[in-house]
């Protein structure tokens, strides 16, 4: 499961976000920003009831590109070390 660090916080790059809360945290926008990025179509989401729900990657790829998420992803420690 490829990492990524942001902000001082480690994320998982295929793990769901569920609420606008945890998708601006990643996206580094507000809860409310991060709903209505939704609803306008500015990244892919799901929605669980009344949640929306979506990945870090799918959130931060139209913003960075598959280049710039690659570039975040943090290189594992191997327990050999």
């Amino acid at each position: 499961m490829p990492q990524i660090k942001l902000r001082g916080k480690i994320y998982d790059l295929n793990a769901p976000l569920r609420g606008a809360k945890a998708i601006g945290e990643v996206r580094g926008t507000s809860e409310r920003e991060a709903y209505y990025g939704a609803e306008a179509g500015k990244y892919s989401y799901r929605k669980d009831g009344r949640v929306i729900c979506s990945t870090a990657r799918e959130v931060l790829t139209p913003m960075l590109g598959e280049a710039g998420v690659a570039r975040l992803v943090v290189a594992e420690k191997s327990e050999a070390a």
